[in-house]
């Protein structure tokens, strides 16, 4: 990759090389087959779900088959984009060949985007929308600066996505706290659904979590 790069003649001024997206032909197709085998094992889990709720009559698990169903047809409109995260600025620094490099494959696509200001924040806030970055603010600012978060919502799970596709785990003391440590220009802040509301649907968290991933890289290939 880094020879191709050079034969490109390297990067502008204005490139943001953290945010370079590398896509692969046979990643997508992968991830695409792990998708539908998903979406068919939830609709075989909806349907079980389905019978038993008829059977019992039990208003709270129809309405967790409800929400699967409305989930379901998410998965199955979500496409896989191939993304492989790569460390684009290490791939620059070092001579060709080095350890962060990549060994090019045919249909491998490489998106350089220009420098963004911009912090995402996406699911269940009361505004999906980005926000201009500003230095020291926090995570908890950027989600209250979009309407702050639903019932629904998940204060546990919340994870970062970075501009080069990698996640950040709430977990991490990064984003324990509400300051700006850690927070990054092109970073998306994803608040998931709580899981717990409808713990009849095993495959709620998961599912949600593969969506919001793929909307993230999605949105960020089909930028150029």
């Amino acid at each position: 990759l880094r020879q191709l790069i050079d034969r490109a003649g390297g990067l502008t001024t204005l490139a943001n090389p953290k945010a370079g997206v590398f896509t692969r032909v046979e990643l997508r197709d992968r991830e695409q087959k792990q998708l539908d085998l998903l979406a068919d094992r939830m609709q075989s889990d909806l349907a079980t779900m389905s019978l038993q709720a008829a059977a019992a009559n039990q208003a709270g698990a129809a309405q967790s088959v409800q929400a699967g169903q409305g989930l379901l047809a998410q998965l199955r409109q979500t496409k896989a984009v191939g993304r492989l995260v790569i460390n684009l600025p290490a791939i620059l620094q070092q001579e060709q060949g080095g350890p962060a490099d990549v060994s090019l494959r045919n249909g491998d696509t490489l998106i350089i985007p220009a420098a963004t200001q911009e912090v995402t924040v996406i699911g269940e806030v009361q505004s999906a929308t980005s926000h201009l970055y500003a230095q020291g603010l926090g995570r908890d600012a950027y989600i209250a600066k979009s309407g702050g978060m639903t019932r629904k919502a998940d204060t546990s799970k919340i994870f970062i996505v970075r501009a080069d596709g990698s996640v950040i785990a709430n977990s991490s003391s990064l984003f324990s706290r509400s300051n700006g440590a850690g927070i990054q220009p092109g970073d998306t802040v994803v608040v998931p659904v709580n899981a717990e509301r409808v713990p009849v649907l095993p495959l709620w968290q998961s599912v949600t979590q593969i969506i919001y991933n793929l909307t993230v890289a999605f949105a960020a290939v089909k930028t150029f």
